[in-house]
């Protein structure tokens, strides 16, 4: 392949890494595909079964990781049979592995496995921890019960010496019985949460709710669907105070990246539909691209007048890791850019992250101020949970961004609020909660 036209090595040792990258990638599915497929699956069998009284994701996808194994979903219904029969009879199933009473298997045609669990309300909450996991989460939380002269497992909480059973409806109940604070599920990862539990020590995870904008939407100016009003009254339905509209800068051909003459011609719709739609700021922003030298395709005098600036890598991934991280300190080091966009430049399943030193690229962050975007969109989710927690450790500035390019796609920040608290972090730590009077401020 090198020594074909207008290839050479480098192009060569591009594609061989990616091959050896797609060889090494495991059957996990990617949460872009299974959260869709399990929610679909649930509400099927909500309305097919009135018994249900408790239906919810366990497992893997319940924590919020990146990839799935399979889909746990654990159940409370008065007829468990029923809601069996009704799993395995899915017009979208296309194996059954497993058809009992109270539990079945099947495989989706997505190609997901779906394991369900059914079992009577009063037992609904201690199914759902041991279900939730992870391993040694539940592990620490079995020690700790047997620390108290009590045994754990998916049926309640059994005392070892008279051998009674406490059963539970809700897991909260359960983490209060064993005298914790409740531990979210996103930061059930075994490691020191059941010790901050027990201090009552976890802190207050950020939620969806906390938001009040959204940071990365892209309209039909550059390469979204949908045009600028329904993107702002998207966000505005969804209760945010302001939305920054981040078309691609003009680096991005293949992306209709918006000319000067075209951007300075969007400033005047966003004006526009500001006043129309009322009650939500809108604020003048771009994504621009990140050059080979560290440099960014809008001039400085073009910046000044804009309200955001994400700058993001979208070429030259393949230059070393010294390169790489010189060049993005660079762009952070610009007086104008006030955030970076999906760092490693990932897409899960699909291509493997750039090569930097990440650690250098946080601090630099924190030193200049460089808002570092935890992008909600599933097929990214980048920054990764654990480089958004060692950013915020180090004083990083993080914004959960949706990268929306539809108004339906507005709704990946849930993806970005659960990278945010399986890192644990804070509302203090996320910029767009602040209300938009103090946004603006920080700006």
């Amino acid at each position: 392949l090198a020594e074909l036209p207008r290839m050479g090595r480098k192009k060569a040792d591009n594609v061989l890494r990616e091959i050896r990258a797609a060889r090494t990638k495991d059957d996990r599915v990617p949460i872009a595909r299974a959260m869709p497929a399990a929610e679909r699956l649930i509400a099927a069998l909500r309305e097919r079964c009135p018994s249900i009284t408790a239906l919810q994701a366990a497992g893997s996808l319940r924590r919020f990781e990146e990839t799935i194994g399979d889909i746990d979903l654990v159940c409370a219904a008065g007829d468990p049979r029923h809601v069996l029969d009704t799993l395995v009879e899915q017009p979208n199933v296309s194996t059954v592995l497993v058809h009992g009473d109270t539990k079945a298997a099947v495989v989706l045609s997505e190609g997901v496995q779906v394991d369900l669990r059914v079992v009577e309300a009063a037992s609904f909450g201690a199914l759902l921890a041991y279900s939730t996991g992870n391993r040694q989460h539940n592990i620490l939380l079995r020690e700790h019960a047997l620390r108290l002269g009590l045994s754990l497992n998916e049926y309640g909480l059994t005392d070892v010496e008279s051998g009674e059973l406490e059963r539970f409806a809700d897991e909260e109940a359960l983490y209060e019985r064993l005298g914790l604070q409740y531990v979210a599920p996103e930061i059930r990862q075994g490691m020191d949460e059941i010790k901050l539990a027990a201090a009552m020590e976890l802190p207050r995870l950020v939620e969806v709710g906390d938001l009040r904008g959204d940071l990365h939407v892209h309209t039909d100016w550059s390469d979204g669907r949908d045009p600028v009003e329904l993107m702002v009254v998207g966000a505005k339905d969804r209760g945010y105070e302001y939305v920054a509209i981040t078309d691609h800068s003009s680096g991005r051909g293949i992306a209709n990246g918006l000319t000067e003459e075209r951007r300075v011609a969007q400033a005047w719709d966003l004006r526009r539909v500001e006043e129309s739609v009322g009650g939500i700021r809108v604020l003048k922003g771009t994504e621009v691209d990140i050059r080979a030298d560290g440099t960014v395709d809008y001039a400085d005098d073009v910046l000044t007048e804009l309200d955001w600036v994400v700058a993001s890598v979208h070429s030259g991934r393949g230059q070393s890791s010294a390169v790489i991280t010189d060049r993005i300190i660079r762009a952070m080091h610009n007086p104008h850019v006030t955030a970076i966009g999906h760092l490693s430049t990932r897409m899960i399943g699909q291509r493997d992250p750039i090569d930097a030193d990440y650690e250098a690229l946080f601090r630099a962050a924190a030193e200049t101020g460089t808002v570092l975007e935890v992008n909600a969109s599933p097929e990214r989710l980048d920054l990764k949970d654990t480089h958004a927690r060692r950013a915020a450790d180090l004083g990083a500035f993080l914004a959960v961004a949706s990268d929306a390019h539809t108004v339906d796609t507005l709704a990946n920040q849930r993806y970005g609020i659960g990278v945010a608290r399986r890192a644990r972090c804070e509302v203090r730590q996320v910029v767009n909660t602040l209300p938009v009077a103090e946004f603006v401020s920080f700006l």
